[in-house]
């Protein structure tokens, strides 16, 4: 056909995005001559945005076009290669002046593409289209629609189309990570020829899935045990078996029995603290926490990059993200620390030096008193037991080793009862506690989540009714407080225990690699490297993967816009949860991102309200929740809870403007699996879907 050029010599561009429409060479492009002027010039709608052309062949208002971008400077070049299309015979013709005109291939999957871009209008060039056409020939009849739509995606995004992009895309969309985690584990039950430590390593990793909030859980039975030791009302037989727990799970010393049980305690508050000559300093950092957001680029395996801000690990600043949780931590337990380096201070000093002595008193009295996140019971506590040692005379050896084991003894009372939840209101928040509980006794970081896992299971194997009933209460106690605390912990838990970030964690600074090994994403990679792995095993090895590069795959950057993508199996008390969070936000000026506008799309497979899908608009911190589920009676149900998420929105600096329930019926769009897309970019032809 005639391929007539159209000059942009003098083009002016309008967006309603206010962002420049940015156009690159050899892409093909889908146009509407929406208005003629004096002149020869014309407006033509692109996507959602507006240019001004000058014409250099008769065209028609309300006519489209494919063009084809020749050059971008020193002005763009378009050239039309296929239209005007009119009546009945238009997408049949256009198909076949694209195929003409384009040189491309007369197969079947090329023709399925081409109808495909017509109607969606999918940015790509020559070069796209014939590697799109060749992922579409080995793909099922029966997933043909979902392949179209992922190549869709592909372009949209500007996502090189390579066999692996295309497959973890694919994957992403197929199903639930539920169903590829359980046939992952069955396979892995029925395999052979596995090493053991391997499958237990791996084993253990599903086991931490199916129970995210165990870490909160184990982390409640810890203090609660703690205490029940602790408390002298307790009858011995509970105490000693709580005593065993804490030994069996390797968090008090083997030898430690009710007798020395004090002295236990004493060497447990002072040996961590020996070595230190400082006492540290509390860190100072910022609580400008933003959402995160994951962006992803480059190959699937091996090194996928991820960006974050905020609470998500990124290549760039993983190492950064990493320091900002352990200073927030360190925090609140770093007072506690610097009471265990005047202790072992303590310990160490000499008899004859009792001018030294009373000063580390002195300023472990201050530290105490000085500490905002103690309780003002606690601190009386502590107090009178300082003031015992402060009236004596003389500071023999025996009397400053019986004031380390009152003082230590009661420090890991207190703390524990808080760590049980009995704090009051405005003091030392549970969570705050456990991890200062954890940092008292001395539980390494890299082990927390093994030590946790063994205390729970030791319990529920005890035969002591107060410890299996101890669990219980644990239990109950997170369900009933399942806020979003809890449920944070939970979503942090599962994404951790998946690895999905491994690539940028390990080239991150000073990767934590036993942490690393843990994970499921580098156990699969390991598992795939077996030369005799059984096929079924193989397959949902490189199924899993596939999906957890997939949601990566879809996060994307722009220099003002992020989206985030993830899906995490959340298990809670018996109850499932398949979860997908598509998260669209934008940055400010300083590279940070804007809290103030988002928007949040849940999509939530639950056995309860089975497929529910949230979709929350947050502009100019104003808040509106729109939620799609075809049960009428969650529409009473949820908006009994309305004025609770609105003081918890107010109390974070949000304004709740509305809740609203609709059926999928009225709103088709949604209920496609968040294969949707609200990406958008300013550099480029992308369109929003």
């Amino acid at each position: 056909m005639n391929m007539n050029p159209l000059s942009i010599s003098s083009a002016r561009f309008a967006s309603a995005d206010s962002q420049p429409l940015t156009l690159r060479e050899g892409q093909m492009i889908h146009g509407r001559v929406q208005q003629l002027f004096p002149g020869q010039m014309a407006q033509v709608q692109v996507g959602s945005q507006q240019l001004y052309a000058k014409l250099e062949v008769p065209m028609q208002a309300g006519d489209t076009y494919y063009f084809k971008v020749n050059g971008t400077e020193p002005e763009v070049q378009l050239q039309v290669i296929a239209g005007p299309m009119r009546g009945s015979e238009g997408q049949t013709g256009q198909l076949a002046q694209l195929t003409e005109s384009l040189n491309l291939p007369k197969t079947a999957e090329m023709k399925e593409l081409l109808a495909a871009v017509i109607k969606q209008k999918f940015p790509m060039t020559r070069e796209n289209l014939l590697d799109a056409a060749n992922l579409l020939k080995n793909v099922p009849d029966g997933m043909k629609g979902q392949a179209l739509a992922t190549l869709g995606k592909m372009a949209n995004m500007r996502l090189p189309f390579t066999p692996a992009v295309f497959q973890s895309l694919m994957q992403a969309q197929t199903g639930t990570i539920t169903q590829s985690l359980t046939s992952l584990q069955s396979a892995l039950q029925n395999e052979q020829n596995l090493a053991p430590a391997l499958r237990e390593q791996i084993l253990n990793a599903l086991q931490a899935l199916a129970n995210p909030a165990s870490q909160t859980v184990g982390k409640e039975i810890l203090g609660q045990t703690i205490t029940q030791l602790l408390n002298p009302q307790t009858n011995n037989g509970d105490r000693f078996a709580a005593l065993q727990l804490l030994k069996t799970a390797g968090i008090l010393p083997a030898q430690t029995s009710l007798a020395n049980l004090p002295q236990a305690v004493a060497l447990l508050m002072t040996q961590s603290s020996e070595s230190k000559a400082l006492v540290p300093q509390q860190p100072q950092f910022s609580t400008n926490q933003a959402a995160g957001s994951v962006a992803a680029s480059g190959k699937v395996n091996g090194s996928v990059q991820v960006k974050a801000d905020g609470t998500a690990p990124s290549t760039s600043s993983s190492a950064a993200s990493q320091t900002d949780r352990r200073v927030k931590v360190d925090s609140q337990t770093a007072p506690l620390k610097a009471v265990q380096a005047l202790l072992g201070q303590l310990n160490q000093t000499p008899a004859a030096e009792q001018q030294t002595a009373k000063t580390i008193i002195q300023n472990l009295a201050q530290l105490i008193n000085a500490n905002p996140n103690l309780p003002e019971s606690a601190k009386v506590a502590l107090q009178t037991v300082i003031n015992q040692i402060s009236q004596q005379p003389e500071m023999t050896d025996s009397a400053k080793a019986a004031f380390i084991e009152q003082f230590s003894q009661t420090l890991l009372q207190q703390v524990s009862a808080l760590a049980s939840g009995n704090s009051a209101p405005q003091q030392m928040a549970p969570r705050d506690a456990q991890q200062a509980l954890m940092a008292i006794v001395s539980i390494p970081p890299e082990q927390a989540d093994e030590t946790l896992r063994m205390l729970i299971q030791n319990a529920e194997k005890s035969g002591n009714t107060p410890l299996k009933q101890l669990v219980q209460t644990a239990e109950m106690q997170v369900s009933q407080a399942m806020n979003g605390t809890v449920m944070k912990e939970a979503m942090r838990s599962a994404l951790c225990t998946l690895g999905i970030n491994y690539e940028a964690l390990l080239n991150g600074k000073e990767p934590n690699l036993a942490n690393l090994a843990n994970t499921l994403k580098p156990q699969l990679l390991t598992l795939l490297q077996d030369p005799y792995l059984s096929p079924p095993l193989r397959e949902a090895a490189e199924t899993m993967l596939l999906r957890m590069n997939g949601t990566i795959i879809q996060t994307a950057e722009t220099s003002v816009q992020q989206q985030l993508i993830m899906q995490m199996p959340l298990e809670l008390f018996g109850k499932k949860i398949d979860a997908t969070l598509q998260w669209n936000g934008r940055m400010k000026e300083n590279g940070k991102i804007d809290p103030a506008f988002a928007r949040i799309v849940f999509y939530l497979e639950l056995e309860a309200l089975s497929t529910t899908l949230v979709d929350m608009h947050v502009q100019n911190k104003v808040v509106n929740l729109t939620i799609f589920n075809e049960q009428e009676s969650l529409r009473t149900t949820g908006l009994t809870f309305q004025s609770m998420l609105k003081d918890g929105l107010e109390q974070v600096g949000y304004k709740l403007s509305g809740v609203s329930f609709k059926p999928f019926t009225e709103t088709p769009q949604p209920v496609k699996k968040p294969a949707v897309s609200l990406y958008t970019d300013e550099g480029g032809v992308d369109y929003r879907i």
